[in-house]
């Protein structure tokens, strides 16, 4: 092969070489290029949390002797209500007002249809208001894992954390700004929701006393099953 082949064969080589080994479009910034990200966004809350902290929070609420079991007409239940006792409740980078149930308020795990209720817990909001609040919260349950409920591991209860902007209702002059999260089947052995209540004042939004609301209950088997089952009809 002629020399001068062999030399513009060797040039394209190289050229081909230093081409592949550019950075593609996209790829990792050199650190000449990238810029640091600061204290407070490392500590921003992520978009969608809205404030909530993404693990179960210790509690600023829970019961402080054994709940007693409702026995009612059809079904037995537990109840445990709490409003915070400052409108700030939470940490300075997450969180809200944080109630439990669970050993100490004599939870017990055989209620398994689980409802957990966050709602606005400070002054009534009234019509020129109520759009301006929101109400944010997370559920959380600490699901047991043997038949004796003396383990349990933490898990997320319904599609949380969520948020809900004031709605009033014309009808019954109320502002609606309640957030549910639901299980049914599960025996838990603790439960925990946090709820953040504010509102837009001057500009800037503010945090209120917010409300929360655990309730258990299983049927008692003492009324007939809701679920319809159809009935064969007969032959005239």
């Amino acid at each position: 092969m002629p020399l001068r082949f062999l030399c513009l064969f060797a040039a394209l080589l190289i050229i081909s070489l230093v081409v592949s080994a550019e950075p593609k479009k996209g790829g990792v910034l050199t650190t000449t290029t990238e810029q640091p990200v600061s204290e407070a966004e490392k500590n921003a809350t992520k978009a969608g949390t809205y404030g909530i902290c993404s693990a179960p929070q210790n509690a600023d609420d829970f019961p402080s002797k054994p709940v007693p079991v409702d026995h009612g007409q059809c079904e037995n239940s537990q109840t445990f209500t709490a409003t915070s006792a400052k409108p700030s409740t939470g940490s300075s980078t997450c969180g809200g007002f944080t109630m439990a149930f669970g050993p100490m308020g004599d939870l017990k795990p055989y209620l398994d249809r689980v409802t957990l209720r966050a709602s606005w817990g400070d002054t009534p909001l009234t019509a020129a208001n109520c759009t301006k609040a929101r109400v944010a919260a997370v559920a959380w349950g600490a699901r047991c894992t043997d038949d004796a409920c003396t383990e349990a591991v933490w898990e997320k209860i319904g599609d949380g954390p969520k948020q809900r902007a004031g709605f009033w209702n014309t009808t019954s002059q109320v502002c609606y700004t309640e957030l549910l999260f639901n299980s049914s089947g599960k025996k838990f052995k603790t439960l925990n929701i946090d709820v953040i209540a504010k509102i837009v004042e001057d500009g800037k939004w503010v945090r209120k006393h917010a409300k929360g609301s655990i309730y258990v209950k299983r049927p008692n088997g003492k009324c007939p099953s809701a679920t319809y089952k159809p009935q064969e009809r007969t032959k005239p």
